[in-house]
């Protein structure tokens, strides 16, 4: 590692994310030295300064919105959804606002993309706390960053290539995951030398099961894993771990409600940064925020549909921003059969936890049948136990297993734990005889 933190080093990779900034019109990088010193700054200071944005902000939209001028404060705005904001998009604008503003659209795992927009602050919060969270695993502005994962991180116009480029970051898609793809994706990221690697959970750890299984053993030069974008079991982080011989990290987000949380070296929760979103946890643990720094687009106590719980003291690393004990998943990750009966994605995850053989796992279901899609090392694993637990919570016509053939992606190329499908079958590729080629089915 010696040179890795010279001064030359240290200007070169200032200068690239300074570049950036320029052309974007952020202020990232200044952003990400306040919160290295804010995030150990002590609790009650930290929301004595939160406080006082969130004084600023309901001000604002008050003022700007007509949707809100009625309303005495901001502990009266109504909690709203996606289906509330695109109702009444026009009116959540900030007509007076003069910045540049930005498009954005999510992933749309409900089956209806939704569409806001953001503004120059807010953009600056999201690449700070990104930045943030790469840096607790090592990462120094302007090393190589390889990235693994589909549209809902890569840009795909020219802007965004200027700006990868700039930042280093050398791109692996998450669509393809083949074995050939996986090899060079390797040896891609060896090659690069890259310091970080960063994508979706699922891709990354898939990408780490092959090469412990063909035990590859490129020259990486990484510091850290950081995943986004979905949950990282323990299991998934002991295999990354081993495939890259480096502690991998997991980060939280929900860009639509200003939501940003990183998992400290103690990797035991999640730092939720305050300064940009103001969140309410509600008795059910449904996640209600208010991005702070979006000024552009107001969209106060939103329902991000994520379920989370809090951690009832700070973390011992000293960090006194809030922590997120555990975020638990989509309120929208439910099973739910024809006689109303309904299990979390969670039940799942818990019920395979403890059995080592199980690498992940995806529940496809539509009106009639549950098949449960597993990735095992033993393709002959029991699995009647695992059936009749299911079987005891929920009243298909058939509950199956299938073994080590290939998750059913998203649109966005996320893997989802939980899948509502119209048809289990023509989702699998079944044929008519109900047969999936080059896989194994378990039926119960």
């Amino acid at each position: 590692m010696a040179g890795d933190g010279s001064i030359l080093q240290s200007l070169v990779g200032r200068l690239r994310f300074g570049l950036i900034d320029l052309v974007r019109r952020t202020n990232s990088v200044a952003l990400l030295r306040d919160l290295e010193r804010l995030q150990f700054e002590p609790p009650e200071r930290l929301r004595q300064r939160q406080q006082a944005l969130l004084r600023e902000y309901t001000a604002l939209v008050k003022g700007a919105s007509p949707l809100y001028a009625g309303y005495a404060g901001f502990d009266a705005f109504p909690i709203i959804d996606k289906a509330y904001a695109g109702a009444h998009r026009e009116q959540l604008f900030n007509r007076a606002y003069k910045g540049k503003l930005v498009r954005k659209k999510t992933g749309g795992s409900t089956g209806e993309p939704f569409v806001y927009y953001t503004g120059v602050k807010a953009q600056s919060y999201l690449w700070a706390a990104i930045l943030l969270s790469w840096r607790v695993a090592g990462y120094r502005l302007g090393e190589p960053v390889a990235f693994v994962a589909g549209t809902a991180l890569f840009g795909t116009g020219y802007k965004q290539k200027i700006y990868y480029a700039l930042m280093n970051v050398h791109m692996f898609s998450a669509f393809d995951m083949s074995a050939a793809k996986l090899d060079a994706y390797a040896a891609g990221i060896a090659k690069a030398g890259c310091r970080l690697l960063y994508g979706y959970a699922s891709a990354i750890h898939q990408l780490a099961l092959h090469i412990n299984e063909h035990a590859l053993a490129p020259p990486f030069r990484l510091r850290g894993v950081v995943c986004t974008a979905e949950v990282l079991t323990p299991a998934m982080r002991a295999t990354i771990e081993q495939a890259f011989k480096v502690p991998c990290f997991s980060q939280y987000g929900c860009n639509d409600a200003g939501v940003s949380a990183y998992e400290c070296e103690r990797r035991d929760g999640f730092h939720l940064i305050s300064q940009r979103a103001y969140t309410e946890v509600q008795d059910d643990g449904r996640l209600v925020s208010t991005d702070l720094s979006n000024d552009a687009f107001f969209l106060p106590r939103y329902d991000t549909g994520d379920l989370v719980t809090m951690a009832e003291a700070p973390c011992p690393c000293g960090r006194g921003f809030p922590l997120i004990k555990t975020v638990v998943g989509r309120a929208n990750d439910l099973v739910q059969d024809r006689n109303g009966n309904a299990v979390h994605s969670e039940f799942f995850t818990h019920l395979f936890r403890e059995d080592s053989r199980i690498n992940g796992f995806q529940v496809l279901y539509d009106a009639r049948q549950l098949v449960v899609v597993v990735q095992c090392a033993d393709p002959a694993f029991a699995h009647e136990p695992y059936a009749q637990r299911i079987g005891a919570a929920l009243v298909f016509d058939t509950v199956r297993f299938s073994v080590n053939r290939p998750f059913v992606a998203s649109t966005n190329g996320k893997h989802r734990f939980v899948m509502r499908v119209d048809s289990v079958a023509e989702a699998l590729g079944e044929g008519r005889d109900g047969v999936v080629a080059a896989s194994k089915l378990l039926v119960c």
